[in-house]
């Protein structure tokens, strides 16, 4: 999971140096672009955010209470300027169809359309999420962690299978509930890299299961079915990650399949 944070720095920069140590220790800060030290000193700033947009998961925008009403020196409006970087980051992020999730914090409103520029407006049909302030905010942004497919506070003590897909899984992530073709339904949990699934017959029996790692953007899991059979099964989330496109390898050959998600 790569993560792009988009932020204004004179309206949240100390909450988004606090998010992203907890990012970092999350996802690793390989993993997580923030300018303040992804941005090399001397480099093309366009070209190196440009680059890590369009090659991250999930791009958050960090949304304060001034982040759409603040100024210039000359009393403009930033994002009405067109070398404005942190309008010219949303409108790139809009625009390369990934997920974005702007994240409203300090008791932030989330912006109307009429207080942005037209080729911004899309940012308000981005479903959101607002970290708290205070004492729980370090929960809040466990959620967020747990939303983007992290590990959860939990994790040391509980081991992959234990749980069922949690309901606050975000679409950026293999959890969830996935129907087959033939009706069948297979429970897929994600803890950071980590990743099982257990498909279950019409009778509700465990029908096959496996287990494995993201690499790549794909899921790779060694399975077993309940006749003996082994093999590997390769996924990949397609559709704005609606729905899965699936490889199932065995001495047999490979057979594609697809899912859909059901939660």
């Amino acid at each position: 999971m790569k993560i792009f944070v988009s932020y204004r720095r004179e309206d949240t920069q100390d909450v988004v140096s606090r998010l992203c140590s907890r990012l970092d220790d999350a996802f690793g800060p390989r993993n997580v672009f923030h300018d303040e030290r992804s941005v090399g000193t001397g480099t093309d700033f366009l070209g190196t955010v440009g680059g890590a947009i369009y090659t991250s998961d999930a791009i958050l925008v960090v949304i304060g209470r001034t982040w759409a009403s603040c100024r210039d020196a000359r009393g403009r409006l930033r994002l009405d300027d067109s070398d404005d970087p942190v309008g010219w980051e949303v409108g790139l992020a809009l625009a390369s169809g990934r997920v974005l999730i702007p994240l409203l914090v300090d008791g932030a409103s989330m912006p109307t359309k009429g207080d942005l520029p037209r080729k911004l407006r899309d940012l308000t049909t981005r479903s959101g999420l607002r970290l708290a302030t205070g004492s729980a905010f370090e929960g809040s942004v466990d959620d967020l962690i747990q939303r983007l497919g992290g590990p959860s506070p939990q994790r040391a003590a509980q081991t992959l299978g234990s749980r069922s897909p949690r309901g606050t899984a975000a679409w950026t992530t293999f959890e969830g509930y996935w129907q087959t073709r033939d009706g069948g339904m297979t429970e897929i949990t994600q803890d950071g890299d980590s990743v099982e699934f257990n498909g279950k017959d019409g009778s509700g029996q465990v029908a096959y299961q496996g287990r494995g790692r993201v690499q790549g953007g794909q899921a790779i899991l060694d399975f077993t079915n309940s006749l003996g059979m082994r093999g590997r099964v390769v996924l990949q989330l397609v559709q704005n990650g609606g729905y899965i496109n699936g490889q199932l390898q065995t001495a047999m050959g490979v057979v594609a399949f697809d899912m859909m998600r059901r939660t």
